[in-house]
């Protein structure tokens, strides 16, 4: 297991990544991808301090 996001696996999960995790999700791993840094999806879908609106 890898671990990290490849451009290809978000592209390829775009619809489920929106529909789990949310616009904004989507809007951070395409983010992390442009700016080409090495990250984990748990990573950018985790980010500490960032309010959990979906299920609160």
């Amino acid at each position: 297991m890898r671990g990290v996001i490849t451009g290809r696996e978000v592209l390829e999960n775009l619809g489920i990544i929106y529909r789990e995790f949310g616009a904004a999700c989507v809007m951070r791993c395409l983010w992390v991808l442009a700016r080409g840094r090495s990250t984990t999806f748990l990573e950018v879908a985790c980010q500490p301090g960032l309010k959990q609106t979906r299920y609160s």
